[in-house]
């Protein structure tokens, strides 16, 4: 859904083509970045039953002290914040997907990464 230029361009760093955790699981998709402070960026598919699931438990998690901010992309989508990591999760009618840049910037910095890719794959939907 993503090239690694568009990946590239989003965290400001090259990145090497997305790999796959076994040739057989394709929802999940790693870029491998060569910035000192971006590491990777992940791009999850899931189906929009377990992001509505997600959004629900990411909610009653707010007490345990993690963050959730609405985002303005998709039909429906959350930043979903624990500590200094952020994962930006979207639905679009029954698809759903979670991007995130693991980097050791600040969070709105990543934020802003997150969304960028979120388009760029939401035009692949």
């Amino acid at each position: 859904m993503l090239t690694a230029a568009q990946v590239g361009t989003a965290v400001g760093v090259p990145v090497a083509a997305g790999t796959h955790v076994t040739p057989t699981f394709t929802r999940t998709c790693t870029w491998q970045a060569s910035g000192a402070n971006v590491k990777y960026v992940t791009l999850y598919l899931q189906t929009a039953a377990a992001y509505d699931g997600g959004k629900q438990m990411s909610a009653e998690m707010t007490a345990a002290g993690a963050g959730v901010k609405t985002a303005e992309v998709g039909d429906d989508a959350y930043f979903f914040v624990a500590g200094n990591q952020v994962g930006l999760l979207v639905r679009k009618g029954n698809a759903s997907f979670k991007v995130a840049v693991y980097a050791t910037l600040p969070v709105a910095q990543k934020e802003t990464m997150e969304l960028a890719l979120a388009k760029e794959a939401l035009a692949k939907l």
